[in-house]
């Protein structure tokens, strides 16, 4: 009787449109985890990198960028005479408004204490000469001077704070760094924009040695003021883990909201299909079914069919991204998009439907099988 009865509710008109309406759930979940394991393996790519930063920098505590730190100047004198370093260099970031004769720009302004150190440890190419710091001169990236057309021998007012300085361009330098978007000027000539008051916004510095790095670096830190910190560029691994959590992160939010969803779509599902049996229901009661045949039936109906949609949905999504990723490649050929699904994340998003829809279907199916025969429409 058991088998019949299936039988008479996967007969039921509602079975194809309650797989495909799973199925397009799972083809969510499934592109979306496989586009994200593409960005995670390209990030695994980027972290393995090796690491070519050698500097650290002294930054203060509580800022959250290199514009709002401010640290004493003197701990720049601090490091020279506490350890053996390759070299020593205070800066002063802030944002100024740089006025030519083509219109103002908002942009970063660098001031550097040893400016010709600066370039060379950043193995820059200058278009002209390097600025002198005992006169108004300054250094300008490339990308800025294009972006303002500002060219070698022009001068450029900055303006700060309601206090402005106009200053002569000496060259165009090429860092192939962040530098070559900035202006970059003489720490002298700072002071005349923002008053000496002997603080910087941090001090860039590469020890002697960097095999017993980690000896310096504690050695340095035991001496300075609580309020500082010390942190080492470019720590690519750190910031792609940090990435790879943040997306995992999302993909587990996003997976849930899914199934969240496929639970939901269960639950219709299953009070559509009771409604829409209710005459064939009624006659098993009245033949003498026991109540728990409903609940099976219900249930194993709903198991039946949620392999089948998430088998359909997992189709779905992967071909579908593969055939999306193929045309943006069409599109743009510089663009590369690769895809995939893990096997085990494949079996995760099967269980996870499986348990999500019955899940779903268990609270009508209970109250479908507590009814009684009598109440059902014959």
């Amino acid at each position: 009787m058991t088998f019949l009865a299936l039988k008479m509710l996967f007969r039921k008109g509602g079975t194809t449109s309650a797989i495909l309406a799973v199925a397009l759930l799972v083809a969510i979940s499934t592109s979306m985890s496989s586009m994200i394991n593409h960005i995670n393996s390209q990030a695994e790519v980027l972290s393995r990198i090796p690491q070519i930063g050698e500097a650290y920098l002294i930054l203060s505590n509580n800022s959250t960028s290199i514009t709002d730190s401010q640290v004493d100047a003197k701990l720049a004198d601090l490091v020279s005479d506490t350890a053996d370093v390759k070299y020593v260099i205070s800066q002063k970031v802030f944002v100024a408004t740089l006025a030519t004769n083509f219109g103002n720009y908002t942009a970063l302004v660098r001031a550097v204490e040893d400016l010709q150190t600066f370039l060379n440890v950043r193995n820059s190419y200058v278009n002209g000469a390097v600025a002198n710091a005992s006169e108004m001169q300054t250094n300008i990236g490339e990308v800025l001077a294009r972006l303002a057309s500002i060219d070698v021998g022009d001068e450029v007012t900055v303006d700060i704070g309601g206090r402005s300085l106009k200053v002569k361009v000496m060259g165009i330098v090429k860092t192939l760094t962040q530098s070559d978007t900035e202006l970059i000027i003489p720490m002298k000539t700072a002071d005349h924009l923002s008053g000496e008051d002997g603080k910087v916004s941090f001090i860039e510095f590469v020890p002697e040695d960097l095999n017993p790095g980690d000896e310096t670096i504690s050695r340095i830190t035991e001496l300075l003021p609580a309020n500082t910190k010390i942190v080492k560029v470019q720590q690519l691994k750190n910031f792609m883990q940090d990435v790879n959590s943040q997306t995992l992160s999302f993909l587990d939010l996003w997976s849930s909201m899914v199934y969240i969803v496929v639970t939901a779509a269960s639950y219709v599902l299953a009070t559509r299909l009771i409604a829409e049996s209710s005459y064939d229901l009624a006659m098993l009661r009245a033949l003498g079914a026991k109540k728990k045949l409903v609940f099976k039936l219900v249930i194993t109906y709903t198991a039946t069919i949620a392999p089948l949609a998430s088998t359909l949905g997992l189709a779905i999504g992967i071909g579908g991204t593969q055939v999306a990723s193929t045309i943006f490649r069409w599109i743009w050929p510089s663009i590369e998009i690769n895809p995939f699904l893990e096997p085990g994340q494949a079996l995760q998003i099967l269980l996870l439907t499986i348990a999500s829809s019955v899940l779903g279907c268990i609270y009508p199916a209970f109250r479908s099988a507590l009814k009684a025969h009598v109440e059902q429409s014959l």
